[in-house]
């Protein structure tokens, strides 16, 4: 189905489009090193930070986790804007994890709306980055969600209405630890986060 190597090729293809928006922000190539898209025979499903079916090769699992990582020759914290619609071919995806990024926001009109398109995800880790309040409108209909990390960014105010998750009708685990939220909207709906087993 994908020929005789494991990873497909639009998804070859996507990888390195996420490199190569991530590179400015990596110091260097190291966090990248095994992605080579200069030899045709190397399987990028055995890229470090990428993970595949075995069955399929299509990639299930991205560790993004500190490409963007805070150096002390910054002066202040460095950020990034994502593009989310990079992460579309990956139809199979169900892990994403972009922790301890500074990632501030994304790209015009290529935000977080575009992940209900993901219909695998289920996990979605953007621990320790620069997100505010606006981030909550982004998501929408994101049914196959099963975990959000959105611990250590910058949600913030005295009252963070709950009714802002409610396309997440999978949602088993929450976590908003590290932001300065001091109050929640109390809510009478019973169908919001209705399968939430853990909140931090």
């Amino acid at each position: 189905m994908n020929g005789c190597f494991g990873c497909w090729e639009q998804e070859r293809i996507a990888l390195m489009q996420l490199k190569a928006s991530m590179i400015n922000c990596s110091y260097g190539n190291h966090n990248f090193a095994s992605w080579d898209s200069t030899n045709k025979e190397s399987d990028c499903c055995e890229w470090e930070r990428v993970k595949c079916n075995i069955t399929t090769g299509h990639v299930i699992q991205l560790d993004l986790n500190q490409v963007c990582s805070w150096s002390p020759l910054y002066s202040e914290s460095p950020s990034w804007y994502l593009n989310a619609s990079l992460f579309l071919p990956f139809e199979e995806l169900k892990y994403l994890h972009l922790r301890d990024n500074f990632i501030s926001g994304w790209v015009s009109n290529e935000g977080f709306e575009r992940f209900p398109m993901l219909s695998k995800l289920e996990v979605l880790d953007l621990n320790g980055n620069n997100f505010n309040n606006s981030i909550l409108s982004s998501f929408s209909a994101m049914a196959s969600l099963k975990k959000l990390d959105l611990s250590y960014n910058n949600l913030h105010g005295a009252i963070i209405d709950i009714r802002e998750f409610k396309a997440f009708s999978s949602l088993e685990e929450l976590y908003l630890m590290g932001n300065w939220i001091s109050g929640f909207v109390a809510i009478k709906d019973s169908n919001i986060l209705s399968k939430l087993q853990l909140l931090d």
